[in-house]
């Protein structure tokens, strides 16, 4: 039987005000669909997925490349302290019996792993996923061990029953310096709504005041704003492409994907 590690359904957890340190965290960009989504390192078992998506217009479908070698889709690793405090999150589609997911984030020297240690161990868990019908956030936080300097987040997807044909889907991944405070995430998340493809303004429906920052997918600020419920942010100056928007009230953080045409 699978089992889950750290899945917050209604009561989950959102991070305020941190950079994620992950590049393209959503998958929408994609020089090469066969190879791997811009800004990671490596996909095997992989493929961009266009219909089965947490926000935005694209996420990663990973299916075990056979029933002994699991599927995984790798990041660039990011620079990282010792002795400090890291936290993961995603959101996880698992509806399928064949298959079991999990992250594999690696604690680093500039050339070796790094045994992670009690503190560390949350981010290579012995746990996987479970069956469910609808996309589920997950998050762990660890402490990286003496000698760290770089941080290499893994997800990987396995065969179940000898049977390697089924799919998981991931999207929406962060990696953050720094830990989360409980919430509520999946109302927040259920109240925010916005179009997501703009053209001269982005329209928000909030259930209170909050800050909502919009990010070029390699993570640089494009713009923050303090907006009202029924509020629109002037979008009009901004080039064609994908963004990232987070809002966030103070206590939870959501994100989405719009596209700019």
């Amino acid at each position: 039987m699978k089992k889950i590690f750290t899945i917050l359904g209604i009561s989950a957890v959102a991070l305020m005000s941190a950079q994620n340190l992950l590049v393209n965290p959503g998958f929408e960009t994609w020089t090469d669909p066969l190879v791997k989504p811009d800004g990671w390192s490596a996909m095997n078992g992989g493929s961009m997925e266009t219909t089965i998506v947490h926000s935005g217009t694209k996420s990663m479908k990973l299916i075990p490349v056979s029933a002994t070698t699991n599927a995984n889709i790798g990041a660039v690793d990011v620079a990282a302290a010792e002795n400090a405090t890291y936290t993961v999150s995603y959101w996880v589609l698992d509806n399928v019996a064949n298959s079991r997911g999990r992250h594999w984030i690696q604690f680093r020297t500039a050339s070796a792993n790094i045994t992670p240690g009690a503190g560390g161990a949350p981010f290579q868990p012995t746990t996987y996923t479970t069956d469910s019908p609808q996309w589920v956030f997950v998050t762990a936080t660890a402490t990286s061990p003496a000698t760290t300097a770089f941080l290499r987040f893994d997800y990987r997807v396995y065969a179940q029953n000898s049977i390697a044909t089924d799919p998981i889907y991931l999207d929406d991944v962060s990696l953050y310096a720094g830990t989360l405070a409980v919430t509520d995430v999946n109302t927040f998340d259920k109240a925010v709504k916005m179009n997501t493809v703009v053209g001269n303004e982005l329209r928000l429906t909030l259930p209170a005041r909050a800050t909502v920052n919009i990010y070029s997918v390699d993570g640089r600020l494009i713009s923050s704003n303090r907006v009202n419920d029924g509020e629109s942010i002037n979008t009009s100056n901004m080039a064609k492409g994908n963004y990232i928007v987070t809002v966030s009230d103070g206590t939870a953080t959501v994100s989405r994907k719009v596209i700019k045409n």
